[in-house]
């Protein structure tokens, strides 16, 4: 009887630690992180992709298939050359007609210098036949590029998404044995309390200690995983999450 009177007591001290429970007032970056997910999610998402270093490497890769572009289409520019020249030397001047000419000696002449400029455009039939696809090529990998950074933006909203969700019910549950926690404390002056006046065997007293012991290893338990996964967000974003959240 005496046992089925200690239940009794005990869920009664349960409903009323849970009645005298107050919540603590949130700081104002903390208000708007849990009350406002519409104001709050935007701003993870951009400092999220900002911050993403799977989105860097899809710039990086646009940024090579639009210089392997522009390298497909002055491609046939490898082809023209510039070509110079200078000589010096005796050497027959066409020009002059007057100029004789030494028959036993022809090289007897006036030494002097001469110079030549020449363009030179050469390029071969299988380079001009897929010039075309060499550019049509590359610009199938620029436009896959932007498909895969597209992709890797939709999966860093969802990663940011998720573990918003898996802070709110982190929280959560951290508040859910905070009030626990409590009410086992309550139980537990009570029981010994009534323990020390005699009104409460060993057993009795030792089951209220080891729910207070539990119930206080559950919010260690609890608040760990919280934090854990506040600092998992933080190094999604790249920053801390008060630095995202402007507070008057």
């Amino acid at each position: 009887m005496r046992k089925y009177t200690l239940l009794f007591l005990f869920f009664f001290q349960v409903t009323w630690g849970f009645g005298q429970t107050k919540s603590q007032p949130n700081s104002t970056w903390q208000t708007t992180f849990f009350n406002s997910p519409n104001t709050i999610l935007p701003l993870l998402i951009d400092a999220a992709l900002t911050h993403s270093a799977a989105l860097e490497i899809n710039d990086a890769e646009k940024e090579i298939a639009n210089k392997n572009i522009l390298l497909a289409r002055k491609k046939l520019m490898n082809g023209l050359a510039l070509n110079t020249g200078y000589g010096y030397g005796t050497m027959l001047n066409y020009i002059d007609g007057a100029q004789e000419v030494n028959q036993i000696n022809a090289f007897n002449l006036p030494a002097r210098a001469q110079y030549n400029v020449g363009l030179r455009f050469t390029l071969s039939l299988g380079e001009l036949g897929s010039r075309r696809h060499e550019i049509g090529k590359e610009q199938l990998l620029l436009k896959q590029a932007e498909a895969a950074r597209k992709v890797g933006e939709k999966e860093v909203r969802k990663i940011v998404i998720e573990q918003y969700q898996r802070i709110l019910l982190a929280k959560t549950e951290l508040e859910h044995y905070q009030d626990a926690l409590q009410t086992a404390s309550v139980n537990k002056q009570i029981a010994n309390k009534r323990f020390t006046e005699g009104d409460l065997q060993v057993d009795e007293q030792m089951a209220a200690l080891d729910f207070h012991s539990k119930a206080s290893l559950a919010v260690t338990q609890a608040k760990n995983k919280y934090q854990t996964e506040l600092y998992l967000l933080e190094e999604i974003i790249g920053m801390p999450i008060q630095n995202l959240i402007k507070t008057p």
